[in-house]
């Protein structure tokens, strides 16, 4: 299984990783920890808010489901 990582800045740009499933706890921990001050959403869930403001998460939370992304190919390189 795939997993679709959301990584959103404070200024609205955001980059889409598909993350296959035995690389999924580094990779959260490494936005975590090197990539603190952007958003992090794991299959549409806020895992950390970053900069963002709460509503901003709902917003994002709400784009991000309806959002057609394909997670059957995982990302060769996570951004």
């Amino acid at each position: 299984m795939n997993h679709i990582s959301i990584g959103v800045y404070a200024n609205g740009s955001h980059v889409v990783n598909v993350v296959k499933d035995g690389h999924i706890s580094e990779h959260i921990e490494y936005n975590k920890l090197f990539r603190f001050g952007r958003a992090l959403f794991i299959n549409g869930e806020c895992l950390n808010q970053g900069y963002l403001k709460d509503g901003e998460v709902k917003k994002w939370e709400d784009k991000i489901k309806g959002m057609n992304i394909d997670s059957s190919i995982a990302s060769e390189k996570y951004h």
